[in-house]
């Protein structure tokens, strides 16, 4: 019996279909992370990449017994261009709690290149503002703090909130207006070139990532769950 048929899908392939107007092509998974079952609970992966960008990684968690789901995009650009990356992802655990996290994650520091904040960041008022507007009264707490460093990570104008059942029915549509945007991002973005920028891009990427996959709050849950070494590979795709 595969128990992720008939598994709700929050926004995943909601988020799909928006992004098909990129010329994906798939990444090769290691066939035994593509789907993982253990008796507790259920990662799936796909893993995608385009011009432009290094890779673009849809990964779905459930835990059986808290039925809690954890629905993830995240987009990664190239080495040769310095857009920010693109975190959407839904954490459903019933009864609790529903917390989205959208954002675009710079890759660049403001105070030195302030108009890269203004190329990229700035635009995320405006995100958030209309998320808001979405989510309206569905929205039970505006000021989530992440409890992990990934935090450190994330821009001034990042999108987390605790939401009720019914915001979860309109996250589709908030996601959707964070991943358009990111699109018109990447459609614009040129070559950065070889020298002193580049390097600290490159440079800032590497901690970024090494930061956020070493400080997710779920990886102790899911080593317990699929063991050490299948978590560390699913996190060195994700990251």
């Amino acid at each position: 019996e595969d128990k992720m048929a008939g598994m709700k899908k929050y926004f995943l392939d909601e988020a799909k279909k928006t992004l098909e107007i990129l010329p994906l092509e798939s990444i090769s998974i290691d066939q035994d992370l593509k789907h993982i079952e253990r008796e507790g609970g259920i990662i799936e992966l796909e893993a995608y990449k385009c011009e432009k960008i290094e890779k673009v990684v849809f990964s779905t968690i459930k835990i059986h017994e808290t039925k809690v789901v954890d629905e993830t995009v995240v987009v990664w650009p190239d080495n040769s261009h310095n857009f920010p990356a693109l975190w959407c992802t839904l954490t459903v655990i019933p009864s609790v709690m529903n917390v989205p996290i959208l954002d675009f994650v710079p890759l660049m520091d403001f105070v030195v290149w302030p108009e890269y904040a203004e190329k990229y960041i700035q635009g995320i008022k405006k995100l958030k503002a209309k998320s808001f507007e979405i989510l309206a009264d569905t929205i039970i707490d505006k000021t989530v703090d992440l409890p992990s460093l990934s935090v450190y990570t994330l821009s001034p104008y990042n999108v987390i909130v605790n939401i009720s059942d019914e915001g979860v029915d309109r996250f589709p549509q908030v996601a959707n207006e964070f991943i358009q945007a990111y699109i018109m991002l990447w459609q614009e973005a040129k070559q950065i070139p070889a020298g002193t920028d580049r390097e600290f891009y490159l440079r800032k990427k590497a901690a970024t990532r090494k930061l956020m996959k070493g400080n997710d709050p779920g990886y102790p849950i899911m080593v317990g769950m699929f063991g050490e070494d299948k978590t560390s590979r699913v996190f060195d795709i994700v990251f």
